[in-house]
């Protein structure tokens, strides 16, 4: 349990120390909306879901509950990532995109790969796998960058995946909270 700990507090100042030193500061205001939406999706997903939970955190010796980590994902890691993705998103070029969207999921991918498999700070429930929050954070990327560009747009991508999760994993209306 404190490996589980030591490694949710590296990496949470890990996104802290990267967006302060990397983060675009100057033009924050920009990324500000694509931030906001990322954190109203996380806790609507988290609501929703909150008796069919994909991604179930383990307690450490300070936090037992997986409203804890769910709130610092949503304050302070996501926002982070956000900012941090969209200060160095290429304006130009399909394939600078692809590759810089790979970068992405890689990273993200080696994390939760990490806390699952050495860590055991994360484990999966209700039909969820390592391959599929491959698959989701392949979505969560591009729709980021597809909603800085056209909210609309991601907005719709979200709801189409929502309904797709939904319905794939079978979630009934009488199961949410």
């Amino acid at each position: 349990m404190w490996l589980i700990l030591v490694f949710r507090i590296c990496l949470l100042t890990g996104f802290l120390v990267s967006v302060w030193k990397w983060g675009d500061w100057k033009n924050w205001k920009n990324y500000y909306p694509s931030v906001l939406f990322v954190m109203v999706v996380n806790l609507s997903v988290s609501y929703l879901g909150y008796h069919h939970s994909f991604w179930i955190f383990n307690p450490d010796v300070l936090v037992d509950t997986q409203t804890v980590v769910e709130l610092l994902n949503t304050y302070i890691s996501l926002p982070a990532t956000t900012l941090l993705f969209l200060s160095y998103w290429p304006r130009q070029g399909w394939g600078r995109q692809g590759k810089y969207l790979a970068l992405w999921v890689f990273l993200y991918g080696a994390i939760e790969g990490i806390d699952h498999y050495f860590i055991h700070g994360i484990s999966y429930g209700n039909g969820w796998c390592y391959g599929y929050s491959l698959l989701f954070d392949c979505a969560m990327f591009t729709t980021i960058a597809v909603h800085y560009i056209r909210p609309l747009w991601g907005w719709i991508m979200t709801f189409t995946a929502v309904a797709s999760v939904v319905i794939a994993f079978k979630i009934f209306l009488s199961e949410m909270k």
